[in-house]
C-alpha cells in the first residue's frame, strides 16, 4: 500500500551499488530514492533521494514526530513489540520516500531475506545479486540453505532478476521463482560482456571517460550495473540506454573503492567473496605497486577466507581493529598466519595509528595503501568529526542495562572525547 514503487534487493556482495545504479537509473524519467546499509560516517548515508542523501534534518523531525511515538506506543501496548534499529531504519526509509514523493527506490535487505524484515513490504521486483559465506552462523553452514534464504524474497507474479552464476545455486533460484510462479530473468557473463564493451568503446557514449571515482571503474561493479539496467530496462523499455549509460558512469557510494587521499584507497570488502573481488581489482589497476594492507574485522566473519587472497598481492599487512564488534586484532594475526606465508603482518590495535604507520612504511608514489574490512574501522580512520567517531566506536553508550540489580535501563554519562588540536 506504499505509494512508492519498491525494489527489493538481496545477496551477498553489491547489495549498495545495485540498489545505487537502481536509483540513478529510474531517477532517469522519474523521482527515485534508495535504502541502504550500513553507512560509512553518518547514518544519513543510508537514506538516498534523486541520488542524494537526505537532510539530517528531515530525519530527526520524522524521527521524533512520526517514527518514534509509534514506535512507543507499541511497545507500551507489548513489551514484545520493540523495533530494531533495523526496522527503524526501513520505517524512517518508508517514511522519508513518502515524504519526498518518491516513485521508485530501491531497498536493500539486512541479512539473508526469506525472514528479513523487509520481506514484509510490497514489492515491484526481486533482485539477487550474489550467494556467497556471509553470515552462515545465521543462515546455514551449507551453500543450498543460504541460496534457498536470500532467494526467498521471491513473490507471486513478480518478477526476480539475478546475476548469480554458480550452476548450483542458480537451480535452486529456478526452483523457488517457479513454486512462488515469479518470472526469471538471469544476468549472465555474456550481458556483462556487452555492456563491458559498451563502456570501454567510444567515451563519447559516456560523456567522456570514467573518472577514477566511478563505481563503474571496478570491474566488479559492472556486474551490479547489468543487473539494475536489466531491471529499469524491465519497467521502461523506451528508455535510452545512452543516457542511462552516462548516468550510471557519474555514479559514486561512499566506502566503494573510493580514493581518500593521494595513494589512498578505501573499500569496504569485509568477506571473503567481496575481498577475492577487490584482489583482482587491485591486481589490475596497480600492477607494479606495492600495497600496504591495513584491515579491521568485525562480527563472526572467517578470518582466513578473507586474508587468503590478500596475502597474494601485499607486501605488508596491518591488523587493527573494528570500534563496533570488532575482533581482537591479536587473534586475527593468530588465525591469519598460516595463510599469509612471508608477508609481513603487524598489529596495531588503534586505527588511525595504523593508518599512519602504514603511510611511515610507503615507499612513495611506488606503493599504494588500502583500507579495507570492517565500516567500523575505515570509518574511525576516515571520519573527520571526532565527535561522530566518538559515537561510532561506543555504540550503545548513552545506556546500559543492570542486569544483576533492577534490571532496568539506566542513563550514563560517558567521557567526553579528546580535544581536537
Amino acid at each position: 500500500g506504499h505509494p512508492t514503487r519498491l525494489i527489493h534487493v538481496a545477496g551477498t556482495g553489491g547489495k549498495g551499488s545495485t540498489c545505487r545504479f537502481v536509483e540513478v537509473g529510474f531517477g532517469a524519467s522519474a523521482r527515485s530514492g534508495a535504502f541502504m546499509s550500513p553507512h560509512l560516517f553518518d547514518y544519513r548515508e543510508r537514506f538516498s533521494v534523486n541520488g542524494n542523501f537526505v537532510a539530517r534534518a528531515d530525519i530527526t523531525r520524522l524521527w521524533e514526530t512520526r517514527i518514534q511515538p509509534f514506535c512507543v506506543r507499541r511497545a507500551m501496548r507489548n513489551s514484545s513489540h520493540v523495533h530494531s534499529f533495523h526496522e527503524v531504519s526501513i520505517l524512517l526509509a518508508l517514511a522519508l520516500f513518502e515524504e519526498h514523493a518518491v516513485e521508485w527506490a530501491a531497498l536493500e535487505t539486512g541479512v539473508g531475506g526469506r525472514y528479513d524484515q523487509t520481506r514484509a513490504l510490497d514489492v515491484a521486483a526481486t533482485v539477487l545479486t550474489n550467494v556467497g559465506t556471509d553470515h552462515a552462523h545465521i543462515l546455514g553452514r551449507e551453500a543450498w540453505q543460504r541460496v534457498l534464504d536470500k532467494s526467498g524474497i521471491a513473490r507471486p507474479q513478480i518478477p526476480f532478476f539475478t546475476s548469480e552464476t554458480d550452476p548450483d545455486a542458480l537451480e535452486i533460484i529456478r526452483q523457488v521463482c517457479a513454486a512462488a510462479d515469479a518470472p526469471l530473468t538471469v544476468v549472465d557473463e555474456s550481458t556483462v560482456a556487452g555492456l563491458t564493451q559498451r563502456l570501454e568503446g567510444d567515451s563519447s557514449e559516456l560523456g567522456g571517460a570514467l573518472d577514477e571515482d566511478s563505481l563503474l571503474q571496478a570491474t566488479y561493479q559492472k556486474w551490479n550495473a547489468a543487473l539494475s539496467l536489466a531491471v529499469v530496462r524491465h519497467f521502461l523499455p523506451a528508455i535510452e540506454e545512452g543516457a542511462l549509460l552516462q548516468r550510471f558512469a557519474a555514479t559514486r557510494l561512499p566506502g566503494r573503492f573510493r580514493k581518500v587521499d593521494e595513494g589512498i584507497y578505501a573499500d569496504i570488502a569485509h568477506n571473503s567473496e567481496k575481498m577475492r573481488a577487490l584482489v583482482q581489482e587491485i591486481e589490475r589497476r596497480f600492477e607494479g605497486h606495492g600495497l600496504i594492507v591495513v584491515i579491521g574485522l568485525s562480527g563472526q566473519r572467517l578470518p582466513d577466507a578473507v586474508f587468503a587472497s590478500l596475502s597474494r598481492v601485499a607486501k605488508t599487512i596491518i591488523v587493527t581493529s573494528a570500534s563496533f564488534k570488532g575482533q581482537d586484532p591479536e587473534k586475527l594475526r593468530s588465525a591469519i598466519e598460516a595463510v599469509t606465508g612471508d608477508t609481513p603482518t603487524l598489529v596495531i590495535s588503534n586505527p588511525r595509528q595504523a593508518l599512519g604507520v602504514a603511510r611511515s612504511l610507503r615507499n612513495g608514489s611506488a606503493d599504494v595503501i588500502l583500507l579495507t574490512g570492517s565500516t567500523y574501522m575505515i570509518e574511525q580512520v576516515l571520519n573527520p568529526d571526532p565527535y561522530l567517531r566518538y559515537m561510532s566506536a561506543n555504540f550503545g553508550w548513552r545506556t546500559h542495562v543492570d542486569t544483576e540489580a533492577t534490571g532496568t535501563v539506566q542513563l550514563t554519562l560517558p567521557k567526553p572525547p579528546p580535544a581536537v588540536r
